[in-house]
């Protein structure tokens, strides 16, 4: 067992979805705290909560997906720019299916809009974000 979990974390893919599932909870929480504590509109709240989980996951993916050593500005700056492209798609079916399909919940659409980025952001992090 122990071998077969060793060998799924030295796939930098299966890093990089622990490190989204990461990002999805703290999108959610934050996403949550916004519209529900704060009392901004949905739509607004997920602009920030994309953010939020942005920066969560450039600060796990330095660390334990690319296990990089580069500059840290120029690799948050490269990782932000990167995810802004994918944070588009995401937010684009984000509002889509909250916006179209009435009473949608917009924790699934969450959820669902991370499932398109994550690929396209995947390729984009490994190639350029955290380039040596």
């Amino acid at each position: 067992m122990n071998y077969v979990i060793r060998r799924l974390l030295n796939n930098q893919f299966i890093r990089f979805g622990l490190v989204g599932v990461s990002g999805l909870f703290v999108d959610l929480l934050a996403l949550a705290v916004l519209i529900q504590i704060v009392g901004l509109d949905p739509f607004i709240g997920r602009v920030l909560s994309i953010w939020v989980a942005m920066t969560n996951n450039w600060v796990w993916n330095r660390l334990f997906t690319f296990k990089s050593e580069g500059s840290r500005l120029s690799e948050y700056l490269r990782f932000v720019a990167v995810n802004s492209v994918g944070a588009v798609i995401n937010y684009s079916t984000y509002s889509a299916l909250i916006g179209f399909l009435d009473g949608f919940s917009a924790y699934l659409a969450v959820i669902l809009a991370t499932l398109v980025s994550m690929i396209f952001n995947f390729v984009l992090s490994k190639v350029y974000a955290f380039k040596a």
